[in-house]
């Protein structure tokens, strides 16, 4: 049994598509005990494959505080998309398993519809006040230095938008100067309830890595990142793809899909053999 347990761990990680369309077409118990005899890092990969309501009804059977462990590893969307789609209870009990930083990053976007600029949004973004000096500023930054990759955006006294100042930008601005004399205004921004549609198209995107995310009155939410951007553009592909007929490439990308789908099917077909075996007969 740890040698297909080894198999599915190497499996998922090197092909999440494929090991996602293999526990799509499983029960949703057996996807279940597969998932759970699986490294968490490994499930995080499979888990923006599946379909949110598959990985609801999946992570539903496992038990609460290690499927809390699986969502708080994977993406911040797919976690909010699964948890969208779960039951009321069952999302009420993975709520109260994930870890305090974790939870204030996901319950933010169950406030909005999936594919949203809301729901897939990093809610961990930083502000300042525009009153802040850049000595200030660089410190906040050394402090949290996971939550500004491109920019610093300023906010008034409300936490509406009002500039944004790009990292080199204030590393080179005198240390007592106020952000608010080197900001850049206005700010090019995405509605939360923007469609995954219009955020691809939004022609900002040829001059920034990244893009706040308002809310009402121009409040600043959160932030969208361009990589995420792309993985949108590579989702609306396929669509074309699928809908444009090729169809001889589609039908290559099949078998071969359907050939690394087998061998994750008889590792997890032969994982839950030796479980039931383990546990005697009923």
């Amino acid at each position: 049994m740890e040698l297909e347990r080894t198999f599915l761990t190497a499996f998922a990680s090197d092909h999440p598509m494929q090991a996602g369309r293999a526990l799509e077409s499983m029960s949703h118990s057996d996807a279940a005990a597969v998932l759970a005899s699986t490294p968490e890092d490994a499930v995080a990969a499979v888990l923006p494959k599946l379909s949110p309501l598959t990985g609801a009804g999946v992570l539903e059977l496992i038990p609460a505080d290690h499927a809390a462990k699986m969502l708080s590893k994977t993406r911040r969307d797919t976690a909010a998309a699964i948890l969208r789609a779960a039951a009321s209870g069952p999302r009420a009990a993975l709520l109260d398993n994930l870890g305090p930083e974790v939870r204030r990053a996901i319950e933010p976007l169950l406030r909005y519809s999936e594919g949203t600029a809301g729901a897939l949004m990093d809610p961990e973004v930083l502000s300042c006040d525009e009153g802040v000096s850049v000595s200030d500023a660089l410190e906040r930054l050394r402090r949290s230095a996971k939550s500004a990759l491109y920019y610093v955006y300023l906010v008034d006294g409300e936490q509406r938008l009002v500039g944004v100042v790009n990292l080199r930008q204030l590393i080179e601005s005198p240390p007592d100067r106020r952000l608010a004399l080197i900001a850049t205004r206005p700010v090019e921004s995405l509605p939360a309830r923007a469609s995954s549609e219009s955020i691809v198209r939004h022609p900002a995107w040829k001059r920034f890595h990244a893009l706040p995310v308002v809310g009402a009155q121009n409040r600043l939410l959160g932030v969208m990142r361009y990589e995420l951007v792309r993985q949108l553009e590579g989702r609306f592909l396929e669509e074309d793809l699928g809908d444009h007929g090729t169809e001889t490439a589609a039908a290559l990308g099949e078998v071969y899909g359907l050939g690394l789908r087998g061998l994750f099917e008889w590792a997890a077909s032969a994982l839950l053999g030796s479980s039931s075996s383990d546990r005697g007969p009923r």
